[in-house]
């Protein structure tokens, strides 16, 4: 789409865009370019005279994308980021120098659970180390869209109506089951779930989307339960769950790791309840082989969810 009767595209142009798009102000990026305002403005209206279509329009003292913009900021994330990848491949000749893996996690994903998930990308040392970006999945997406991030893992979808086009694949599923100390899970065993009426319970954040499953199924069993806490991250929460005080559920894959904990034992699988993990990045097939190695590898793949791949468009 960047080759029209006009000609090709000048990426001069391009650039200039991209950093007008980030900043959502001419003069903020015209002081950051050393350029004139009007020299920008120029500019950006060539790009459009060449795209035939408008790209910002002014909401107030700042500049907003229209739907064509969104489509082009999209693109133009994709080819500088690209650019600074070759620029680092090229100039690269130590490890340090390689084009770094960036993964964003969502803090609810258990750490043992997301080991399993990146494991297949470690031995993949020719592509560069890899770092991980924790936050929740709304930061996570602005990072993405601002090409900082080659995937994200979540355990919710993305809502409708983002900015940018993200590809949504599912990973795997879990079952979900409830932990605790010995004696604590003794005295909830009889009759389970149904014994769960009043127990004590650590619950992930409301923000999380296994916090939304987990109310769901309380609700459709009509089990109400005492939350003693709420927690972002699930090592602190399980931490919290090892003293005693209460139960907390994580993805029963997680049963069998050695770091749940001297003490602690299931009390149960959650019947009809599985946790479900995406993962989302801002391009249909990476060029990179190790975001390829972690998407090909889940290791458990779903027996429910539609292994197609969803083309979440910007609106």
């Amino acid at each position: 789409m960047f080759a029209n009767g006009n000609g090709w595209l000048n990426y001069h142009h391009l650039y200039y865009f991209w950093r007008v798009a980030h900043e959502g102000s001419l003069s903020r990026a015209a002081a950051q370019l050393r350029l004139s305002h009007s020299t920008l403005s120029t500019q950006i209206r060539a790009l459009e005279e060449h795209l035939h279509g408008e790209l910002f329009v002014r909401s107030g003292r700042s500049l907003v994308l229209t739907a064509l913009g969104n489509d082009i900021l999209h693109y133009a994330n994709e080819i500088f980021r690209l650019g600074m990848e070759l620029s680092e491949s090229v100039d690269g000749k130590t490890e340090m120098a390689k084009t770094p893996l960036h993964v964003g996690v969502v803090s609810t994903i258990p750490k043992s659970l997301l080991y399993r998930l990146l494991a297949p990308a470690l031995p993949r040392t020719e592509q560069g180390p890899l770092r991980l970006h924790q936050g929740s999945l709304e930061q996570l997406l602005s990072l993405m869209s601002a090409g900082g991030l080659h995937l994200i893992l979540t355990e919710e979808k993305p809502p409708q109506g983002l900015s940018q086009h993200i590809y949504c694949r599912p990973l795997m599923d879990t079952p979900i089951a409830l932990y605790g100390t010995a004696s604590l899970v003794d005295s909830y065993r009889a009759q389970f779930p149904f014994s769960l009426s009043g127990a004590p319970m650590l619950l992930p954040s409301r923000s999380s989307g296994l916090r939304t499953l987990l109310e769901d199924w309380l609700s459709a069993h009509k089990i109400r339960v005492r939350v003693l806490g709420e927690f972002d991250d699930m090592e602190t929460l399980r931490e919290f769950g090892s003293q005693g005080h209460a139960l907390f559920p994580l993805p029963s894959i997680c049963a069998a790791e050695s770091s749940l904990g001297l003490g602690i034992e299931s009390l149960g699988v959650l019947p009809n309840l599985k946790e479900s993990i995406y993962a989302l990045s801002p391009e249909r097939r990476s060029h990179r082989v190790d975001v390829r190695r972690i998407l090909d590898h889940a290791p458990a793949k779903s027996s429910e969810l539609s292994p197609r791949l969803e083309v979440l468009e910007p609106t």
